[in-house]
């Protein structure tokens, strides 16, 4: 919300600058403007929607299709280095590892992982 904030109030170069400043990538994909599919990969040469049928491009004025101006574009923000910029400062790191330094002795639950389907979970989740 921040970001749609940005780029309608200063523009897209605007949040682009701010974007590559604070090393944040990202990615276009374009998108199905009834949130059907991705344009990728099997899709990327698609024109039509092969759920819905609707174009991937916008219609002008005139109802005349604009081929290379995508009716609907979502930004990827790759979750690795938005990891990294959280953990950078000491009192988000805190925050986000709370429930790993706070583990409940009283046999309270205290948060949804510490209860005993929580501890099953992070024993035995990678084979669940």
């Amino acid at each position: 919300v921040k970001l749609y904030n940005l780029k309608a109030k200063h523009g897209m170069s605007d949040a682009k600058k701010i974007l590559s400043a604070l090393g944040m990538s990202y990615e276009k994909i374009y998108a199905c403007p009834n949130d059907c599919i991705l344009y990728r990969k099997d899709y990327e040469d698609s024109t039509n929607c092969p759920t819905c049928g609707v174009s991937r491009w916008k219609e002008g004025k005139d109802a005349i299709l604009k081929e290379g101006v995508p009716a609907k574009v979502v930004w990827y923000f790759p979750p690795i280095p938005r990891f990294k910029r959280m953990f950078q400062s000491h009192k988000t790191a805190k925050s986000l590892t709370w429930h790993a330094a706070r583990k409940s002795v009283d046999s309270h639950m205290s948060h949804p992982p510490d209860s005993r389907l929580g501890n099953l979970l992070m024993i035995n989740g990678p084979s669940l």
